[in-house]
């Protein structure tokens, strides 16, 4: 097993969020026990992901508190300091047996009232404040959130690719041709999947370049050292995903060549990208 793709594929991801199937998880927990890459790998996209749980945990900042409890604190000891003024000062005097109190009572509720206005309002502006920054941090919280949903749906994508080549490979019918590439191409290849009982022909572009406007990839078999049409690699298909091609009865090799869009009858054998014999 390649275990560089088997890790690329999406399946641990897929095993941290809790979406794979009881038998994605118990493949994975056997090679887990016996690879220290795919459990490092584990290892990591765990951590990934807690640390996203706990950029979502926000709470207001520290210092917005501590200043909130200073200026409230400040509001009461001012308070207080008012209080003790107009305790003394409602001792009668010698020319008036009317309190002083009594007379600024409407003044000292008149004033208390504007301070805790003021106050309310001095908290309602830092509440505004800590709620556009929460807002900010959530903000890119959630643009994370949304890139790792998306690389988890591309890798799931990529496992069930991965998948579907797995069950070919072990079909006992099925014979496996690797297309390797030619002179200066060789980081290219392909793979070709023979069906000998139903002579079935499925192609698979592993690394191969990205098709000029106006061109096609067209797959050959060669019978008895001629080439024999195998169809073209449909343009709307990715590399990586699976195709159904025309059926080939007999070969001794396959190969690709990129042709004008909609393929041609005889291969242009300068522009061989790869090959593989039977």
């Amino acid at each position: 097993m390649d275990i560089k793709a088997y890790i690329s594929s999406g399946i641990i991801e897929s095993y941290v969020l809790g979406l794979a199937s009881e038998e994605e998880v118990s493949i994975l927990n056997c090679i887990r026990q016996n690879n220290a890459e795919v459990e490092q790998a584990i290892l990591e996209a765990e951590s990934v992901l807690e640390e996203l749980a706990n950029m979502q945990a926000i709470g207001l900042p520290s210092y917005l508190k501590q200043d909130i409890w200073n200026r409230i604190e400040a509001e009461n000891l001012a308070v207080e300091e008012e209080d003790e003024n107009a305790e003394e000062e409602s001792v009668p005097s010698a020319g008036n047996n009317k309190p002083i109190s009594a007379i600024d009572r409407k003044q000292w509720t008149s004033y208390k009232s504007q301070s805790w206005a003021i106050a309310a309002s001095l908290l309602l502006a830092i509440s505004i404040g800590a709620n556009i920054i929460l807002y900010q941090r959530n903000d890119k919280t959630n643009d994370k959130l949304n890139h790792t949903l998306t690389r988890v749906h591309t890798e799931q994508n990529n496992f069930a690719k991965l998948k579907d080549k797995w069950l070919l490979v072990q079909n006992p019918a099925i014979k496996t041709i690797p297309l390797k590439g030619v002179e200066n191409k060789s980081d290219f290849h392909a793979l070709v999947f023979w069906d000998q009982v139903s002579k079935t022909v499925y192609l698979s572009l592993e690394h191969m370049p990205v098709i000029p406007k106006g061109k096609q990839y067209q797959l050959w078999a060669m019978v008895d050292g001629k080439p024999v049409n195998a169809g073209i690699f449909p343009l709307d298909t990715v590399q990586g995903d699976i195709s159904k091609m025309l059926d080939i009865p007999e070969a001794q090799a396959f190969a690709i060549t990129l042709e004008d869009e909609g393929g041609k009858d005889a291969p242009t054998l300068s522009d061989l990208y790869v090959i593989g014999s039977i």
